[in-house]
């Protein structure tokens, strides 16, 4: 698989965004919240969800790379993950993923590639699997097992630690509306994903969005590659058509 849309896939990428939102200002001294409600602020941010179609602007840089460009996601939950991403205009890769399969389609080498999603998740070491990666391109968080929780509380932040299965987590809260500012994912692997929230605006119908999302991944055991996401345009649970075929003179990789 070409680095370009690994670094994509692996990402985890694709939250919500939406029009019409107002950027939120705090200041002043911030109000009191009990270790409770810290950690119920990350399961309400949790949502229900069937569909997702999404858009947004990316940056990747990797050791291999540095590319511009636009994504645009589709899931259906429990079914498929559709992503299209467009260079200086014109597609350049179309994935779909499955419970089941991945297919990629590399559309400025007229080549193709196809499998297994179990050898994509063994290949690559991904300590995902299929539900776990629409969870997270959606945007809901791995929560962290209650018995093994903890909270300090600072003035300029809340941190929340905990572990789930071989995860071990760290969660940075603003001490004013307990809005998500970072999460630190360490793997079984010893592998870090270091997640930051920005730009947080007030959306309708779906409370205090961050516009802005940056991921720093593992590349390589001594490098890291980053993606930066500025997003654009949502729609939640309005079904949409997903259009998937491989031209028959593609070459497979």
């Amino acid at each position: 698989m070409k680095p370009y849309t690994l670094t994509v896939i692996l990402g985890i990428v694709l939250l919500l965004s939406a029009c019409n939102a107002k950027k939120l200002i705090i200041s002043g001294p911030a109000p009191f919240y009990s270790d409770g409600e810290i950690i119920q602020s990350l399961e309400d941010r949790n949502v229900s969800w069937d569909w997702l179609i999404s858009k947004a602007g990316i940056n990747i840089d990797s050791p291999s790379e540095k590319v511009g460009g636009s994504m645009y996601l589709r899931m259906k939950r429990d079914s498929v993950i559709w992503i299209m991403v467009k260079k200086f205009g014109v597609e350049a890769v179309r994935a779909q993923i499955t419970p089941d399969s991945f297919q990629i389609i590399y559309r400025l080498d007229r080549s193709f590639d196809e499998g297994r999603l179990e050898d994509l998740i063994y290949n690559y070491k991904l300590d995902a699997g299929f539900e776990d990666m629409q969870q997270m391109m959606f945007g809901n968080v791995i929560l962290p097992d209650s018995a093994f929780t903890k909270v300090k509380q600072t003035k300029s932040v809340h941190l929340v630690s905990g572990v789930s299965g071989d995860f071990k987590l760290i969660y940075s809260l603003d001490p004013y509306q307990l809005l998500l500012q970072r999460i630190l994912i360490n793997d079984r692997r010893n592998r870090d994903l270091d997640i930051q929230y920005l730009d947080y605006r007030e959306v309708e119908d779906f409370g205090k969005i961050p516009f802005e999302r940056r991921y720093i991944i593992p590349y390589s055991k001594t490098e890291t590659a980053s993606l930066q996401l500025k997003l654009k345009e949502f729609e939640i649970n309005k079904p949409r058509a997903i259009k998937f075929s491989i031209p028959s003179h593609y070459e497979r990789l």
